[in-house]
C-alpha cells in the first residue's frame, strides 16, 4: 500500500495527507474513553424555556401591559383616519378644487405621521422585548450553571436535533426558573 502513496506523491497527483486524516478519523472512536457511560449530559430546548417558563410569561405580560395603551391609541387614530378617508371619497365629487386639495394634503400628512408613529412604536416594542430577553437569558445561564454543578452534569447542550427523554432537562430548568 505504501508504493501507490509514494507514486502518487511523486507524480504530483496528490498528497498522502488525506489518507492519513481518514485513517486518524477512523481510529478516533477506538481512542475514546471506555467510561463514556459515566458522562452526564443534559439537553434543553431554549425556545420552549423562553416561551413556557414563568419568568418569560411574566416578561410578556409586563410588555403587553406597558405597550397596550399606546397600541390602542394608535389603532384608534388609524381607524379614525380610515373613516375620514372613506368620508372624503364620498364627498370629494361635490368639493371645490381648493377644498379637495387641502383635505387630500391633510389626510396624506396625517397618514404619514401615523405610519411614522407606528414604526416608532414597533421599534420601542422590539427594544423592550430584546431587553427582557437578555435579562431572561442571563438568568437562564445562572440557573443552568447552578443545575450543572448541583446535579453533576458534564455537558449541557441547547436545541439538539433529536433528544431522548433521558437527557432532556428542559422541564427541570423551567421549574428552576420559577420564583
Amino acid at each position: 500500500m505504501r508504493a501507490p502513496l509514494r507514486d502518487a506523491a511523486r507524480a504530483g497527483r496528490g498528497s498522502p495527507m488525506p489518507l492519513v486524516l481518514l485513517l486518524a478519523a477512523l481510529a478516533l472512536p477506538l481512542a475514546a474513553p471506555t467510561h463514556a457511560e459515566d458522562l452526564r449530559i443534559g439537553v434543553i430546548h431554549t425556545e420552549r424555556i423562553l416561551r413556557d417558563s414563568p419568568p418569560a410569561r411574566a416578561a410578556l405580560a409586563r410588555i403587553e401591559q406597558e405597550f397596550k395603551a399606546r397600541d390602542d391609541e394608535l389603532a384608534a387614530r388609524e381607524l379614525a383616519l380610515r373613516n375620514e378617508l372613506a368620508q372624503y371619497e364620498k364627498d370629494k365629487a361635490g368639493l371645490a378644487e381648493e377644498e379637495r386639495g387641502r383635505r387630500e394634503r391633510d389626510l396624506d400628512a396625517r397618514g404619514r405621521e401615523l405610519v411614522r408613529q407606528r414604526e416608532q412604536f414597533a421599534e420601542a416594542l422590539r427594544a423592550r422585548q430584546f431587553e427582557e430577553l437578555n435579562q431572561l437569558k442571563e438568568r437562564l445561564d445562572r440557573v443552568l450553571t447552578q443545575l450543572a454543578h448541583d446535579q453533576h452534569y458534564d455537558l449541557i447542550l441547547q436545541n439538539a436535533l433529536w433528544v431522548g427523554d433521558r437527557v432532556d432537562i428542559t422541564d427541570q430548568v423551567i421549574k428552576a426558573l420559577a420564583p
